[in-house]
């Protein structure tokens, strides 16, 4: 049915949302940059992220792309979870940008037969369109390496360590707080409606009880949202503690430091 179908799907999109917020399973296991200082690993990713936004030739972006699936693999990252973290943002900014293959002047690659006007497709636009989804790719490839291979918390440290501004720290631990929030009172208020249905709904029915269901997830989300905040004014506050656990430096934090190094020098050798 289209309503059990509208049901599986949001209740999918909460599950998956939520378990992108969590990644409680990938930190904890025995990888490479597991082993790296979350402040070192923070600076060295978006070192990395730097470089290659960056960069406009297409060979480095893709030697960046390679990097970060072997950095994936060397952390015991889960392919097919790093292939979907990659493919959420970079198919629909490639969607976006795919029309410059047919505006940019150049070389002639091929000719699409519309019925009007016929549209060139060149070399210069295919190249850019390529460029730019492999750099798209590689800047969520090395922001997906640091919230697979770090808990949420151990981010936060890192930011305060780097004397990040406080306000800023707090808004982001909030915001994730309230996420996480949102999408668990989507998934149980989807149950609980998939649950009270025992006769079949026609579409026209579903679509109005849907604006009722709409309206009461936002009332229950704020309201749950004032709980937590007042949860977290009775526990302290939002104050967040400083970061003093000691770490000394290891194999894998030089290791990491040297591949930042030689990405960073490579580009500026090849600039």
């Amino acid at each position: 049915m289209v309503v059990d179908a509208l049901d599986r799907t949001v209740t999918t999109v909460s599950d998956r949302a939520t378990a992108f917020l969590l990644s409680a399973t990938v930190p904890e296991r025995d990888g490479f940059l597991q082993a790296v200082h979350p402040v070192a690993k923070l600076v060295g990713l978006v070192s990395l992220v730097v470089v290659a936004v960056a960069t406009d030739d297409l060979r480095p972006l893709a030697a960046l792309l390679g990097l970060a699936v072997a950095l994936a693999l060397a952390s015991r990252v889960p392919i097919s979870t790093f292939a979907e973290r990659l493919a959420l943002p970079t198919l629909p900014s490639l969607l976006v940008v795919a029309p410059q293959a047919v505006l940019m002047e150049g070389p002639a690659m091929a000719t699409l037969p519309l019925p009007l006007v016929p549209l060139m497709v060149t070399e210069p636009g295919v190249a850019y369109v390529v460029a730019f989804a492999v750099r798209v790719a590689s800047c969520v490839g090395f922001l997906s390496l640091l919230l697979l291979t770090t808990r949420f918390s151990g981010v936060l440290a890192a930011l305060r360590r780097l004397r990040a501004p406080p306000l800023a720290v707090t808004l982001i631990a909030v915001t994730h707080r309230y996420l996480l929030l949102f999408f668990r009172e989507l998934t149980r208020m989807t149950v609980a409606r998939r649950s009270r249905r025992f006769a079949p709904e026609s579409l026209r029915s579903s679509w109005r009880r849907s604006g009722s269901f709409l309206g009461t997830f936002f009332l229950r989300t704020f309201e749950r949202g004032e709980r937590v905040q007042r949860a977290a004014a009775a526990r302290g506050g939002t104050q967040m503690t400083p970061y003093a656990r000691p770490h000394p430096v290891g194999v894998a934090d030089v290791g990491f430091a040297a591949v930042v190094a030689l990405a960073v020098a490579g580009r500026v050798v090849l600039a």
